[in-house]
């Protein structure tokens, strides 16, 4: 019987090589039961190769994976197993032709409790489009249907690989909606995303990959906390170059006339910046986002 107390998904030790190439190299992580694992890292850098190693799609060459409680030989996974799982794959697709009621349906069978067809239509927003084709589908309905047939199990562990590609702004925040909702439900979820304020906004736990290596874990604020450089941004007189030219500033931007400033030392910049404009005015002080410290991580690592 699965300890309710262990986590959800482990991995130890995990690496994968094609030929002399480590695509992973000797991964260890833990997901806990109702928490959100965000995998970033740029292309190349092992986040599908993970995801597809630990479901069984492609094998392990050496390390464990334990999936709620089980350990995992190759690449089998139980039918009981299987029904607790949810995947959403980023080269997903369905039957072009069947209608979406009918992938509904379809997937609803593959279950012993599986959602009703209403309730996936529901959860996909696509009630209107129920006798649409899947063909006919924009990139972003795909990706909401493909979400949904995900939960059609209800599953315990869910895995979205780049879940939101191609949605507009309004239908990402619904599914991060979605998301935060089945995360207090106790659902465990591994995320691969590109968008950096994904990641900032479902996480509780962030994994940056690089060249199939973990190169920096922690929560957001963590991560965030490892990059010495703040942020400040004010409306100001002072021209670009006088910008520049302040103590420790890294990077300007001018964005609806307010300039933001990347600083090494906050105090120092923004003292020498009243000095220079005392007329500055809606000024702010803030830690870098994690966007910008995903970008210093990972350009740190790059090899010389």
């Amino acid at each position: 019987m699965t300890d309710l107390h262990s986590p959800t998904l482990q991995v130890a030790n995990l690496v994968k090589r094609y030929g002399a190439k480590t695509v992973l190299n000797s991964l260890s992580f833990n997901v806990a039961a109702g928490e959100v694992l965000a995998i970033l890292g740029p292309n190349g850098a092992g986040k599908t190769t993970l995801i597809a190693t630990i479901l069984g799609l492609t094998a392990a060459t050496a390390g464990e994976v334990s999936l709620l409680g089980q350990l995992q030989q190759g690449t089998k996974r139980s039918a009981q197993l299987r029904q607790q799982l949810g995947v959403m794959m980023q080269v997903g697709g369905a039957n072009a032709n069947l209608k979406v009621h009918e992938q509904c349906d379809l997937f609803s069978s593959y279950y012993a409790n599986g959602r009703s067809v209403a309730d996936l239509l529901n959860v996909s927003g696509l009630t209107a489009q129920a006798n649409s084709h899947f063909g006919r589908l924009s990139g972003g309905q795909k990706q909401r249907l493909l979400f949904a047939l995900a939960l059609a199990g209800k599953p315990k562990l869910l895995f979205l690989d780049e879940p939101t590609l191609g949605m507009d702004v309004q239908a990402r925040r619904a599914l991060w909606q979605q998301i935060t909702e089945l995360k207090a439900s106790g659902v465990s979820i591994v995320l691969t995303t590109h968008y950096l304020q994904e990641a900032e906004q479902l996480a509780d736990k962030v994994l940056v990959l690089q060249q199939g290596n973990i190169i920096a874990s922690g929560s957001p604020a963590q991560l965030t906390a490892q990059i010495s450089s703040k942020q400040i941004r004010c409306r100001t007189a002072l021209s670009d170059q006088q910008l520049m030219a302040l103590p420790a500033v890294l990077q300007l931007e001018r964005q609806d006339k307010r300039v933001s400033l990347r600083t090494e030392a906050a105090e120092q910049t923004v003292q020498a910046l009243l000095q220079a404009d005392p007329r500055v005015s809606e000024l702010e002080l803030t830690a870098v986002a994690l966007e910008q410290a995903f970008i210093q991580l990972t350009n740190s690592e790059e090899p010389a």
